[in-house]
């Protein structure tokens, strides 16, 4: 890099990646300063630097700079390769993260401290009372139950009893708020935390979540008004029963629940039998929005998990009950007619008003997917960097080794409101990723037996047929229903094969991008909902 061109000592974050894309840009031969720029623009964790070691093409840079955070990454990422002189620098690089935390209140550099501290603790034991103390502080002085537990899952190794206690008291009083203010988002967050200073035992936790998921879809039963439809109620009843499950002295919640699950449906199937189909929506849902009280990135996010994945009890049980129209009696099928006039599918008439219920409600979804995350960004925007240390840490066994890139990129898109781009990032990697888990089950996607061996389609992976039916027993049928409805079946969207063949206009890629978007968040961040997945071997490497 050119000497002409300096980076201050005192500039991070954001700042500092901005600086470092401009110089990249000057010089765009130079990779060290390509490196360097993608070493400070990745999470401050082992696995984003194990990455970068694992890369033949990475070479850590030699440029000469005091800029504290880039110090300090350096430091860490030498400390995580195994190279010379760790220990001082580790001491090195959990002081100036230290700085960096005191000096832009970014919770994450304190966490690396933490993190890098409890590698190595013997070197540090002479400050752990002051990590320790520094740790409550901060605690104290959060605002959001997820950054809460962050801190306390990252520090638990060097909280003594009193402290445990001191944190305990404090996210009780705040539990005690939440419920006060009905801020169900925050709740699940302080549950969390009581489990891991050990005031919940895990089934406590479950027991407790489930409490909360009823009370807050009592809350928006009690708000319900006429023709308006409440997706996340039957959700936030369903869920809790699906906490409990298991637990042997719950018999009281689980036949509450039970109940209230069993009317919701009812009120389903009873709004399915009533509805028009039409393109437009007429439904006001301003009014539900705000009772979620989306004020930050979490509680969008928990609100987009909460919408429900179509489910084909419902779907079908509405096609019982809805009147065959006075045109059905005259034609033995209906078909699906392309805009280039040719068929891509038939299917009776029972089947065709599925399909129509099935369109109608992904509307429903779609637009209520638009609203909550234009208030996510509105609220709180997420950088890429956030949203790829916040997948890094969730670790999701849908996303294959190699792949997370792509679903970064996607799901930043959506964020970013570029619903046609994601939906051409994700589509193609949902294919694999619903081959991989077959795989991981001991399960074959290749075609063995023919003389050129190529995988199955997505069509064989997605049918619906009891025999050969490759994600039987894996998938939650629900989801597979839906997944193969909406991206493969010529009766329905045929998003999939639309998508990829081009024959999907910039308007419905934008409109059905926003779906393929939404029920990737699902499966990516509720994996183990919807998804049978292997524990790994232990002994495994």
């Amino acid at each position: 890099m050119s000497t002409d061109y300096q980076i201050p000592e005192n500039i991070y974050s954001r700042e500092l990646c901005g600086q470092l894309y401009r110089i990249a840009q000057l010089f765009p031969e130079d990779q060290e300063i390509k490196n360097l720029l993608s070493l400070v623009r990745s999470p401050i964790t082992d696995e984003s630097f194990k990455i970068f070691i694992d890369d033949k093409n990475f070479i850590i840079s030699t440029i000469k700079t005091d800029n504290k955070e880039i110090v300090a990454r350096m430091n860490d990422f030498n400390f995580i390769r195994g190279g010379n002189d760790k220990i001082n620098g580790i001491k090195k690089a959990v002081g100036l993260y230290e700085e960096l935390y005191d000096k832009t209140q970014e919770l994450n550099y304190f966490l690396r401290s933490l993190e890098l501290v409890r590698k190595v603790k013997s070197i540090f034991e002479d400050r752990l009372v002051d990590f320790e103390e520094k740790t409550i502080t901060i605690f104290s002085s959060l605002d959001s139950s997820y950054y809460q537990f962050s801190l306390v899952n990252t520090s638990e190794f060097l909280l003594e009893n009193d402290s445990k206690h001191l944190l305990t008291n404090i996210s009780l009083k705040l539990l005690s708020k939440y419920e006060s203010e009905n801020n169900y988002s925050a709740i699940k967050w302080q549950i969390k935390i009581l489990n891991k200073l050990k005031h919940f035992t895990n089934n406590d936790m479950r027991i407790q979540n489930a409490l909360y998921l009823e009370k807050e879809g009592d809350l928006l039963t009690l708000e319900k008004k006429e023709r308006i439809y409440y997706p996340t109620i039957l959700e936030l009843y369903t869920e809790a029963l699906k906490e409990i499950k298991g637990i042997a002295d719950q018999t009281v919640l689980k036949d509450r629940l039970s109940e209230k699950i069993k009317n919701e449906q009812k009120d389903f199937y009873e709004l399915l039998k009533k509805m028009t189909i039409s393109t437009t929506l007429e439904s006001d849902y301003t009014q539900w929005l705000d009772s979620l009280e989306i004020v930050d990135f979490q509680s969008g996010l928990t609100a987009l998990l909460n919408l429900p994945i179509l489910d084909e009890k419902s779907l079908s049980a509405w096609s019982e009950n809805n009147p065959n129209s006075s045109l059905g009696q005259f034609f033995d099928n209906y078909v699906h007619i392309t805009d280039k006039g040719t068929i891509s599918g038939s299917t009776n008439e029972k089947q065709f008003s599925v399909y129509l219920a099935r369109n109608h409600c992904r509307n429903v979804i779609i637009d209520l997917v638009i609203k909550i995350t234009d208030r996510m960004i509105q609220k709180d925007p997420i950088s890429k960097n956030a949203l790829a240390n916040f997948l890094i840490m969730d670790k999701s066994p849908f996303i294959p080794e190699g792949r997370e890139v792509f679903f970064l990129e996607g799901l930043y898109m959506g964020f970013q409101n570029n619903f046609m781009t994601a939906g051409h990032l994700l589509i193609p990697q949902i294919e694999n990723c619903l081959k991989n888990i077959i795989e991981v089950n001991g399960r074959n996607t290749i075609k063995l037996d023919e003389p050129v061996q190529h995988d199955n389609t997505l069509g064989s992976i997605l049918s619906l047929k009891e025999s050969g039916n490759m994600l039987d027993g894996i998938c939650n049928k629900d989801l597979l229903s839906e997944l193969n409805s909406f991206l493969i079946d010529g009766n329905s969207a045929n998003f999939r094969n639309k998508i990829c063949h081009g024959l999907a206009s910039p308007a419905e890629s934008y409109h059905y991008g926003i779906y393929v978007w939404w029920i990737t968040l699902k499966m990516v961040l509720l994996t183990k909902d919807f998804f049978e997945i292997p524990k790994r071997d232990s002994n495994t490497s």
